[in-house]
C-alpha cells in the first residue's frame, strides 16, 4: 500500500506542522498513524464506489425493465451486471467488513454522487465503444476509472471536503487502484490489500525518520549553512530546509537506503510541494553535502544501501 515516497511526504507534513505550530511530538506521531489509516480508508472508499456503481446499475436496469425501456438494458447487463470485477467487489466479504469497521458510509449518505457518476459513465463514448466490441470487463473498469472517475472534479471536491489529507493522497491511491485492477485481470484470486504498510519496516522507517529529524538541533543546520553560503538562512524556504534535513539523515542513519534513491525521492517531492526552482537548488546542495560527508567517512551503507 503506502510506498516510501508517500511515507516521506507524511513525515514532511508532520515536521512542517512541528515547525509552524506548537504541537508536541507524541501528538504528531499519533497523527502519522491516523494519516496512514486515513490513506487506507480512501483506498477502500474508491473500491466501494464501484460496489455502489454496481448496485446503481442494477437499480437502473430494474427501473428500465418495469418501464419497458430496452435501449440500455444490453449495455448495462454486459458492462456492469455481468462484469466479473464488479461482481467480485460487490460480493467481497472483506470489503463489506472493512466498510463497517472503518465507517465508510460516504456513498450511502451521498447516493446522488453515485447516480451522477453512473450517468456520466453510461452516457460516455467509452461505454458506447465497449458495447460495440468484444467485451473485456476488467479493462472496462480500468478505463472508466482512469478516464472518468479520476478526472471528475465533483468527486475530487467531494473527497477534499470529506476528509483532511485525502486530496494529497488522491494521486497515489489512484495509481494503486489502477495497478490492483491490472493485477486482478491477470489473477482473479488476487485479494484486496489488507495492510496499510507493505511491511513493518516501512512503518518503522517513517517513525524513525520523524524522531531523528525532530531531535535535531544545530547539526544539520550547520551543514546546510556551510553549503549555502550565498543564501541567507531566512531566505531558504521552510519546506526546503526540512527536505534537506530529512535527506541528510537518510544519508547517515539509514544504511539500507541508497544515496541516489534518497536524493531522487526528495528532488521529486520538492517539485510537487515546494517552489518551482526548489528541485534544482535541493539537488545541487544535497549532492555537494553527500560528497563532503563521504570524504569524512560519515556515510555507512550496507550491501543493500550500496546498490
Amino acid at each position: 500500500m503506502l510506498n516510501r515516497r508517500h511515507i516521506r511526504l507524511k513525515v514532511l507534513q508532520l515536521l512542517y506542522s512541528k515547525k509552524t505550530g506548537n504541537i508536541d511530538n507524541v501528538s504528531l506521531l499519533k497523527q502519522f498513524d491516523l494519516a496512514s489509516i486515513n490513506f487506507y480508508r480512501l483506498f477502500l472508499t474508491q473500491l466501494l464506489l464501484f460496489k455502489e456503481i454496481f448496485i446503481e446499475s442494477r437499480r437502473i436496469f430494474n427501473v428500465n425493465k418495469k418501464k419497458y425501456f430496452k435501449n440500455q438494458d444490453g449495455l448495462i447487463s454486459d458492462l456492469f451486471l455481468n462484469n466479473q470485477l464488479l461482481l467480485f467487489i460487490h460480493s467481497n466479504k472483506f470489503l463489506t467488513q472493512a466498510e463497517k469497521k472503518f465507517k465508510l458510509d460516504y456513498w450511502k449518505l451521498n447516493l446522488n454522487k453515485v447516480q451522477n457518476i453512473f450517468k456520466i459513465i453510461i452516457e460516455s463514448d467509452l461505454s458506447s465503444n465497449y458495447s460495440a466490441m468484444e467485451k473485456n470487463s476488467y479493462q472496462f473498469i480500468h478505463d472508466i476509472y482512469k478516464n472518468i472517475i479520476v478526472n471528475n472534479e465533483e468527486l475530487f471536491e467531494f473527497y477534499e471536503d470529506s476528509e483532511l489529507g485525502w486530496s494529497d493522497d488522491f494521486p497515489l491511491v489512484n495509481t494503486l487502484i489502477l495497478s490492483w485492477f491490472t493485477n486482478f485481470s491477470i489473477n482473479q484470486s488476487l485479494k484486496i490489500p489488507r495492510q496499510i504498510f507493505k511491511d513493518k519496516s516501512d512503518k518503522k522507517f517513517g517513525k524513525d525518520l520523524f524522531k531523528i529529524v525532530v531531535r535535531d538541533r544545530d547539526k544539520t543546520e550547520i551543514i546546510i549553512n556551510d553549503f549555502t553560503p550565498e543564501w541567507d538562512n531566512e531566505r531558504i524556504a521552510v519546506i526546503d530546509k526540512i527536505i534537506l534535513k530529512m535527506c541528510i539523515y537518510e544519508f547517515t542513519n539509514f544504511p539500507s537506503i541508497p544515496v541516489k534513491v534518497s536524493i531522487n525521492e526528495y528532488v521529486e517531492i520538492s517539485k510537487e510541494y515546494s517552489s518551482p526552482n526548489s528541485s534544482t537548488f535541493i539537488n545541487g546542495v544535497l549532492n555537494n553535502i553527500y560528497k563532503n560527508l563521504l570524504e569524512k567517512d560519515l556515510i555507512k551503507k550496507n550491501e543493500r544501501g550500496l546498490q
